[in-house]
This record gives structure tokens, sequence and C-alpha cells, in this order.
């Protein structure tokens, strides 16, 4: 599979007021160090990173390091299919970020967003409708995962 990591996952990796989703969260990075899988991360989850206080930043910088992570721009093409998603009401605009992070998996035609972002991301509803939006823009579908989800499939 081709699977995007959006900047929740390392962050559950230090999340110590949720200790079940960091401990799944360490078993999923256990895994991807293993796994055949192909890894990717935009821009943005770069900059969302270097946006984080220290020691955070980079204790996160250190564990993506130690992936084989493919590092995808964030082109302008990407930034109108978040706005469309925005403007079909599927992501409030003020969590626009959300919504790139969805269209940079899309746009480079990446098979699963691995997310911890239920609010957003990580719902039903809110993915058929991603769905319905790419379908009208010709684009291909997107499925998005917890990290325990990416592991059962």
């Amino acid at each position: 599979m081709r699977l995007y990591l959006e900047t929740t996952v390392p962050n559950f990796l230090f999340a110590d007021d949720a200790p079940d989703k960091r401990r799944a969260t360490e078993i999923f990075f256990d895994w991807l160090r293993v796994s055949s899988d192909e890894l990717f991360v935009s821009k943005l989850v770069e900059d969302e990173i270097a946006a984080c206080p220290e020691p955070k930043r980079s204790m996160m910088i250190s564990v993506l390091r130690g992936l084989p992570l493919q590092v995808l721009p964030v082109a302008a093409e990407c930034s109108a299919l978040a706005d469309d998603y925005v403007r079909a009401g599927i992501i409030p605009a003020r969590f626009k970020n959300d919504a790139l992070h969805v269209a940079v998996a899309v746009w480079h035609k990446l098979e699963v967003v691995v997310s911890w972002n239920m609010a957003h991301l990580v719902n039903v509803r809110k993915i058929e409708r991603i769905n319905a939006v790419n379908e009208r823009s010709g684009l291909p579908p997107i499925r998005i995962h917890t990290p325990e989800e990416v592991l059962d499939l």
C-alpha cells in the first residue's frame, strides 16, 4: 500500500494524555519499520512539525527520520482540492490543513491517509463526502484509517 502519514500520527507517540493511542501508535511505528508499504508525508507535515515546541519537535523529527519516507510537494492543485472539501462543508475552513493533507494524498494517488484526527478525517460520513468530491473531480477515492485500522488491512 501507499500510505500518507498525517501529522497526528507521529504526534501521538508523545501523547501522555492518551496512553492507549500512544501504545497503538508505537506498535504501528514498529510495524512501519518492517513493512513493505510505501510511506509518504508532505511538506505540510514537515511545516506542522517545525511549528511544534521543543523537545517534541526534535523527537518527532527523529522518529520520522528512522522511516523510509518520501516527502510530497503541496501543489497548487492540492490546495484547490482542499478548497473544494471546505466549500462542500466537509471540513471547516479554519481546519483547511486537515483538508490539505487529504488532498495531497489524493492528488498523488496514494491509497490511505493514516490519522488520529477523528473529528475531521477518520469519519465514515466525511470520507464518503470527500470521495464524492473526488469522483466529481475525476480523482481516485481515498481511504482514511487510524494506525490500528491500518494494521488490520
